[in-house]
């Protein structure tokens, strides 16, 4: 068996993808099948990585997923997450437990 290796190209409007690095995530489910470097998101959850776009790295960004994880996880299913607070403290690099963020990040409806 020998692997190939195929490049392709794919024409989004800028309100479709936010790119961090040299990974790209979109609304656009079909695009995952083509690279491994791309990642299904919702639209409201691209809405608020936009405004983050030039600030962001996949560090932070990895950070974030799993900081939802463990947020979601020991404070219950009825508690929404202010996703700006936390990518803001993410971003500019300062370092809190998940408790700072259970306490200072819920949010406000």
């Amino acid at each position: 068996m020998v692997a190939q290796k195929f490049t392709f190209e794919v024409t989004l409007d800028s309100d479709e993808f936010v790119k961090v690095e040299d990974h790209l995530f979109t609304t656009h489910e079909s695009l995952l099948r083509e690279e491994p470097k791309i990642y299904l998101i919702g639209k409201g959850c691209l809405r608020i990585l936009k405004e983050f776009e030039d600030q962001l790295t996949m560090k932070s960004l990895n950070e974030w997923m799993l900081l939802s994880r463990a947020l979601d996880q020991t404070c219950g299913f009825e508690t929404a997450w202010d996703d700006r607070k936390i990518l803001q403290e993410l971003v500019t690099g300062r370092d809190h437990p998940v408790s700072w963020y259970a306490h200072n990040c819920k949010a406000v409806s």
